[in-house]
């Protein structure tokens, strides 16, 4: 696999995501402290499920349960 390939994103969320989501939720765009927190809660979140999502993403791509 070349090098590039290894450090291609797959699906990033932007400060602009959340924004437009804040924007949708709440009518306002978030302050920099709540962007901040809103940021630490994103990437935990992201954590929490990475493995559970990779995983069904490799069993997904190469078709059965393992």
């Amino acid at each position: 696999m070349e090098t590039n390939q290894n450090t291609e994103v797959i699906y990033p969320i932007t400060i602009g995501d959340l924004q437009n989501d804040a924007m949708k939720r709440i009518g306002r765009k978030l302050t920099d402290d709540e962007l901040y927190t809103a940021g630490k809660c994103v990437e935990s979140g992201l954590s929490f499920v990475m493995d559970t999502t990779l995983k069904a993403a490799i069993e997904g791509a190469i078709g059965k349960n393992l």
